[in-house]
Formats: structure tokens, C-alpha cells, sequence
């Protein structure tokens, strides 16, 4: 690797005249625009029948058996059901990494929960089964474990670990849509899981997201708690209809996903697996590419069973805000996943374990551009800002 000094003054990058590369390009093709023209025709724009056909194609995908699927307006409002489902109580404590979007832990709170947080293990970068086992408490309630960027965590020593000490396990599978473990799909076999189609996940419904579980009993609470706690209305908006005469008969929010919006993740979900797919090879140029680059660690997989929602690159040595300087100056957007929730004013008190690990990666990830169909002249440009950075 050169040094850094002369890295940061020369050679100057050349005026970019192409188009910038974002960080998240979402595919919306004109399957999508009839999609939505249809819906609209249609005249039914509250929950309704697409809602369902929304949550049969996601039951397909992900080869369901005995499992059932419930949309929501986001993937927070997913959590923050699930979480209730799962009998959450005031002052119970839920176990989740630190290193992850803020979401899961403002959801325990909503659903009255405390959350713990925990360390990541360093080449997953998922939770620290050892390190969570040392949190268990007579409070604790569930595990919510992240699958980063659609790799699997450890998620068989997070189910020993919810064994052993009697907790629910709420998998927070908003980056794996599609990912494989051992050939069968994350959210097809175990406790509950959710997942999340807003804006740049490579399935969106513009916004939304869904809860996975094993009983009819939970699927019918989640429905209730969806909409705002009424018992037989859902039925019938399945149906493009209303239930004029209904109870309300447990908490509830507003938290359902409308047809015009579920239209869009329809349209979507048909196209998933050449999503994936595309998303796989790109990722599989950048692994092959950066992988003998001094000063990088590459994600730690052959993509072939992962369903990679971003490409998350390892910047060593302290230059991580420099390079993200140098693609810049090549019309490269990088970002960086994530800012960790145990440095947020609103959880700093919040009970923790080591987080030595955390710490660590926190200052190296970097998330380079990865689109559904990119083009191949960006990716291109991107392994050419990243080799150019590193070997000058």
C-alpha cells in the first residue's frame, strides 16, 4: 500500500465528466409502472387484495411451510409487532447488536422493552453468541440478531443460546431477503422473522415490510395489532371490501400496507431472483478484484447462497475517510454502515457488554455502490477507484 501522505496530494483524479454512481440505485422497470396503473384502475387503494397477493408471493418465495407471513407499512412497524407478539412485557430486555441501524432498538422501546446491547463477532459481523450469553438476565425476553448486509449470522448458536435460557428469537432478516442457509431460505424455519422492502432494499414496496411466524393464533394477533386492534376487518379488505360491523379487541396501530403500495413490491418479488442474481455477480467481481488488496478485508463469502442487500468493504489502517474522499473525487458514492447505536445520545445508558469488536469495525466498513442491473460500466469504475486507491 503507498503512503498515505502522497496518496492524499497526487496524482490528482481527473475531471469526472461521466455520471456519479449512488450508493443505491432501486430497479423500477415498466412492470412496475403497469403495476401500479393497474392498482389504480382498480379504485381499491387501502389494504386490500394485492396486500394478500403480496403476502402469498412472499410465503412462495421463501418456500414457506407452516409459516405465515403478515405486511406492514415498514420493516420498523414489523419489529415493533413482532416484538409484541412475541409477549414482549414493560421492563422486559431484548438482546441485539449494537452495530446496527437504530430501528430494532427504538422498536423494543416502542414495544416497552429495554434493549441490551452486544458486540459482533469480526467476520460475520453478526452477534456475538458468547458475548450475549454473558447479558442473559432475569429480564431478558429475546434475542434480535442482524444478518449484515445478507450474510448470515451465527444464527445456529443463537438458537442454542435461546434454548438454553428460554427467549424468543426475533431475526432481523432486513438485509437477507433471499439469503440461504444450508439450502433453505432465512424467515422459511425457526422463531420469527422479519424483514423490510423500503426504498433501496433490492425488493421494494417503496415502503414496507413483513413478519414471519409459525401460528395462526400470532398471524391473527399481528392482524389485529396491523389495524389498530379491529378483529374482522382484515378478512374483508382481502377481499377489496369493508367490515362494517367489527370489535376492537386488543392494542393496535396503523401499521398496514396499502394495494398501491404492495402493487409495487408485486411487481418487484416476480423479479427477484434476476435481482439477486445480478446483485451475486457484481458482488463476486468486487470480492475478485479487491480480495489481494493490501488494506481491505473483502466480506467473508463466495455470495453463492447470499442475497447481498450491499456490498460492505473493510478499510484498514485509519483511511477510510480518505478513501471514501478519492471516490468521491471520482464520482463515487460510498456510505457507511453503520454508526453505532451504543455511541446515540438516546441509548449511551443503555446496558451493554464489551464492545471491542463493534468499535473496531465501526471505524472500517464502507459501503460500496451495489445496484440490481448495474451497469457494467460502473462497476467498472468502481473496482478502478478502489485498486487505484490502494496500489497507487
Amino acid at each position: 500500500m503507498i503512503d498515505a501522505k502522497k496518496r492524499a496530494n497526487g496524482p490528482p483524479a481527473a475531471a469526472v465528466t461521466e455520471p456519479r454512481i449512488p450508493v443505491f440505485a432501486p430497479y423500477i422497470g415498466v412492470d412496475t409502472i403497469k403495476h401500479l396503473t393497474d392498482a389504480f384502475d382498480i379504485g381499491w387503494l387501502g389494504m386490500g387484495a394485492t396486500t394478500k397477493e403480496f403476502e402469498d408471493r412472499i410465503a412462495a418465495f421463501l418456500e414457506l411451510r407452516d409459516r405465515y407471513v403478515v405486511v406492514t407499512n415498514t420493516g420498523t412497524s414489523a419489529l415493533h409487532i413482532a416484538l409484541k407478539a412475541a409477549g414482549l412485557q414493560p421492563g422486559d430486555e431484548v438482546i441485539t447488536p449494537s452495530f446496527n441501524y437504530v430501528a430494532d432498538h427504538q422498536a423494543i422501546v416502542a414495544a416497552g422493552g429495554e434493549p441490551v446491547l452486544c458486540d459482533i463477532e469480526d467476520d460475520s459481523l453478526g452477534i456475538d453468541c458468547a458475548k450475549a450469553e454473558n447479558l442473559v438476565g432475569e429480564r431478558t425476553k429475546a434475542i434480535i440478531p442482524l444478518h449484515f448486509a445478507g450474510w448470515p449470522c451465527d444464527q445456529s448458536g443463537v438458537y442454542a443460546l435461546a434454548a438454553r435460557h428460554g427467549l424468543r428469537v426475533i431475526e432481523d432478516a432486513m438485509h437477507g431477503f433471499g439469503t440461504r442457509i444450508d439450502g433453505r431460505r432465512i424467515g422459511s424455519y425457526g422463531d420469527i422473522a422479519c424483514f423490510s422492502f423500503d426504498a433501496v432494499k433490492i425488493v421494494t414496496a417503496i415502503d414496507g415490510g413483513c413478519v414471519v411466524v409459525n401460528s395462526q393464533e400470532e398471524v391473527q394477533a399481528l392482524q389485529r395489532m396491523r389495524l389498530l386492534g379491529v378483529d374482522r376487518d382484515t378478512v374483508e379488505r382481502y377481499k377489496n371490501r369493508r367490515a362494517w360491523e367489527y370489535d376492537v379487541v386488543s392494542d393496535g396501530y396503523r401499521y398496514h400496507m396499502t394495494n398501491i403500495l404492495a402493487s409495487v413490491g408485486v411487481s418487484q418479488i416476480k423479479r427477484v431472483e434476476e435481482f439477486i442474481a445480478s446483485r451475486q455477480s457484481v458482488c463476486k467481481r468486487y470480492n475478485k478484484a479487491f480480495q489481494s488488496l493490501p488494506g481491505v478485508k473483502v466480506p467473508p463469502t463466495s455470495f453463492d447462497d447470499i442475497s447481498p442487500f450491499i456490498y460492505s468493504l473493510r478499510v484498514k489502517n485509519g483511511c477510510r475517510s480518505e478513501f471514501m474522499d478519492h471516490m468521491s473525487r471520482r464520482g463515487i458514492d460510498c456510505g457507511i454502515h453503520f454508526v453505532p447505536v451504543h455511541k446515540h445520545q438516546r441509548f449511551e445508558r443503555a446496558r451493554r457488554g464489551d464492545m471491542t469488536v463493534t468499535d473496531q469495525v465501526v471505524t472500517e466498513v464502507t459501503t460500496l455502490p451495489l445496484h440490481s442491473f448495474m451497469k457494467p460500466e460502473f462497476v467498472d469504475r468502481v473496482i478502478e477507484g478502489v485498486t487505484t486507491f490502494f496500489r497507487g
